[in-house]
């Protein structure tokens, strides 16, 4: 119970620091009191403290202390006082407002911004050269004296300052956020338990139960805690606590992996199941993996959920005494020797059965098209993505033609021209998942002229890659195959963000998505077919929100998902999402 209370606090800070901004008009009425302008704001649904602040520029403390809350918790149509700070202009005309950081002086303003300190002296004749200057104290800067790069990126850090501090403030109220629930659901709990005749008959009675063991790397050892130090409220004068939080690097993906299961759960539960779910950091230690190895013999779960790296998964593995329970590796596309498990399940399709999938696709539509192989630069020919233009020649019939070219600088779009058919289906293979190789050839190839018809098979590291636009995968029909995929448009996916955003005051990641289908799909297998469900998940393919399931047999006796979406994405900027057969 610990744990999860530990991690879900974990969950809280880390999603408000990508906290959405929210849209939120201020108000017009406004009344005077105690000789100070406050607005009066009516709380609509939806929107929560942090939001409100923001949108008058004003802090959360401050409004909770006017308003004498003690918490973030709002009610519907609830009047709050905001106050009225004048807006702070940065230019005009004439002047650039500078305000003061600490250790500042106008000496050092007159350095950085390459003006003459008598020049503003003149502009702020309230300030001394020889008294030093109040932090946040405002000196105008001539305009035409300031070089525009220097004025461009003063700027650009102090744009970048207030969303920091916006998001730290947003880290604040989602840390305390759901601090208050757990306080909460433990009065809750302990309230329960001293009236346990009349809090037992409004429990529902579920129908399914499954018992879940989550093993994932947080790493909390390497995580800091909050440390509290006081800060002085200019406005108020009141003491409040400062948190800072220090999230360990390695540990975020799995916090969001996580975050996923959570909703999963919240799914089951809503529809009748009953889950058990239990936390275990691996801190990827195989010591650590061992230990949790003997705790999972006494709690014998269900499902086993993890661990995502071999080297701890071997461990749990050989372990576990019952080794009929399923357990699911979650993010590898490498089996790395694990499918002699008979417990064994993989999510991430193998490359070798992606590259037998493209091959297979490739020759079926091959037939009257123009088939080239472009062999990326710079990139080792043994990597297992490179084996596809041999997989497609293997299978392709004796009077069909592959033409293969060996990517050079020296390459042009006209010569490309001379591989390529005009008016005809051009498809062309480009094995590589190597970012700086794609990123030198399909800008080239999307240059060709729209006579040319081209489609570029690739593979699904492509949308990982930040130097490549969509726009360049839309010129190309570039075709991707991948067991799981977002389409953002969809009601389903909007529906989902929506309500992540209301769990974690954050966007979704990829992970999240995945890690949400994981979870909704295992549970409710196991729930469903109990001790018969490894027996099972090679009878059926479903689809889940993001990821297609089609489990096959491993020749050591684990499963793999080989379900495949093909990935289109069209020359008129539609994506076309179908099952591969």
């Amino acid at each position: 119970m610990i744990r999860i209370v530990l991690l879900l606090v974990f969950l809280g800070w880390i999603g408000g620091v990508k906290a959405q901004d929210v849209k939120i008009e201020r108000s017009k009425e406004m009344v005077v009191w105690k000789g100070k302008t406050y607005y009066l704001h009516t709380v609509e649904p939806g929107l929560t403290l942090f939001s409100i602040c923001k949108a008058y520029e004003v802090s959360v403390e401050e409004v909770m202390v006017l308003n004498e809350k003690k918490d973030n918790n709002l009610t519907i149509h609830e009047i709050l006082k905001i106050p009225y700070v004048e807006p702070f202009k940065r230019l005009d005309n004439q002047f650039y407002y500078h305000k003061i950081k600490p250790k500042e002086t106008l000496y050092s303003l007159s350095r950085k911004f390459g003006i003459r300190l008598k020049r503003i002296l003149k502009d702020n004749p309230e300030y001394s050269e020889k008294d030093p200057i109040p932090t946040g104290s405002v000196v105008r800067l001539t305009l035409k004296q300031i070089d525009k790069d220097v004025l461009n990126a003063e700027l650009a850090w102090e744009d970048r300052q207030v969303r920091e501090e916006a998001e730290v403030e947003a880290l604040r109220v989602a840390a305390q956020t759901v601090k208050d629930e757990v306080d909460r659901e433990i009065k809750r709990i302990e309230e329960e338990v001293q009236h346990p005749v009349s809090t037992y008959a409004e429990r529902p009675v579920f129908s399914y139960q499954v018992r879940v063991a989550l093993l994932l790397p947080f790493y909390l050892n390497n995580n800091q805690y909050p440390e509290e130090k006081p800060v002085v409220l200019d406005s108020l004068a009141v003491d409040q606590q400062e948190e800072k939080w220090n999230l360990y690097s390695k540990s975020e993906p799995f916090v969001q992996f996580y975050e996923g299961i959570l909703m999963a759960v919240d799914s089951l539960k809503k529809a009748g199941y009953s889950v058990d779910l239990q936390v275990f950091d691996t801190e990827r230690d195989p010591g650590k993996a061992r230990m949790i190895a003997n705790e999972l013999n006494r709690f014998n779960p269900q499902l086993i959920l993890g661990p995502v790296y071999a080297n701890t998964f071997q461990v749990v593995a050989d372990q576990l005494y019952d080794k009929s329970i399923p357990m699911v590796y979650p993010l590898s596309a490498r089996t790395e020797g694990l499918g002699r498990f008979p417990n064994f399940i993989q999510v991430n399709t193998s490359t070798t059965t992606l590259l037998e999938n493209m091959a297979d696709w490739v020759v079926k539509n091959s037939i009257g098209a123009n088939l080239v192989v472009i062999r990326p630069s710079g990139v080792s020919a043994n990597s297992e993505e490179s084996q596809l233009p041999y997989l497609v020649r293997y299978r392709l019939q004796p009077d069909m033609e592959m033409k293969t070219i060996n990517w050079s600088s020296s390459i042009t779009v006209d010569s490309l021209k001379m591989l390529l058919k005009p008016h005809a289906e051009n498809i062309i293979l480009f094995p590589t998942v190597n970012e700086a190789a794609a990123s030198r050839v399909l800008p080239v190839l999307s240059a060709l002229p729209d006579s040319y018809k081209v489609t570029v098979v690739g593979f699904p590291d492509w949308l990982k890659f930040t130097t490549l636009g969509d726009d360049v995968f839309f010129k190309l029909n570039v075709k991707l195959f991948m067991n799981s995929y977002v389409d953002y448009q969809s009601e389903p996916a909007r529906k989902f963000a929506e309500q992540h955003r209301k769990y974690f005051y954050s966007e979704p990641t990829p992970i999240v998505n995945r890690a949400f289908d994981i979870g909704l799909f295992f549970m409710k297998q196991v729930a469903d077919y109990g001790r018969q469900v490894l027996g099972h998940l090679g009878t059926e393919d479903e689809e889940a929100l993001f990821t297609r399931f089609k489990f096959k047999m491993l020749p050591g006796g684990g499963m793999e998902n080989r379900g495949l979406y093909l990935v289109h994405f069209r020359s008129n900027y539609e994506i076309k999402i179908t099952p591969v057969n």
